[in-house]
């Protein structure tokens, strides 16, 4: 069943297609801030190997977003990504906006999720995947967790300072 769900990058030109997904999970965001979000997200950067295939230089986006559709193409979950520099680790590959739907009890779309992040870490060269999930998304938590990942950094967070 697990090879019946594919991920493949998202375009400034499908994001409309996540939308529904997007809006089940954030209920509050606007289908205007989602677009500008996937523009910035998946803007293409001018990094990518000449001849490669489509599909392989969409991979080689330095940042981007992964979404996971079952064979008829319905999504059913994404995740951003970016790869940045880390002083002590090197290459790390950061995953955040994780938004899953499972339809069964097996964590398929989830699994299909570790499996990019694996290639997104390959194709980048990246020495850690760091994967943020809310202190509230317990299953999250609990799959990542069971993947073998272990918290490693807490990020704090605080409103802005206005002016």
């Amino acid at each position: 069943m697990s090879t019946t769900y594919q991920a493949r990058p998202l375009t400034h030109h499908t994001a409309d297609m996540t939308f529904p997904l997007v809006q089940m999970m954030q209920t509050g965001l606007t289908v205007e801030r989602w677009r500008e979000f996937v523009a910035e997200f998946c803007a293409d950067r001018g990094n990518s190997v000449i001849g490669a295939g489509c599909d392989d230089i969409l991979w080689q986006r330095p940042r981007g977003i992964i979404v996971i559709a079952n064979e008829r193409g319905y999504i059913h979950g994404l995740f951003s990504y970016q790869v940045r520099d880390d002083i002590a680790e090197g290459l790390v590959l950061h995953v955040d906006n994780i938004m899953a739907v499972e339809i069964v009890s097996r964590p398929y779309v989830l699994d299909a999720m570790r499996n990019a992040m694996n290639r997104l870490g390959r194709e980048h060269h990246c020495a850690a995947v760091h994967v943020s999930v809310g202190e509230m998304e317990e299953r999250l938590r609990d799959y990542f967790s069971g993947a073998g990942f272990v918290p490693r950094k807490i990020r704090y967070c605080a409103p802005a300072a206005q002016q």
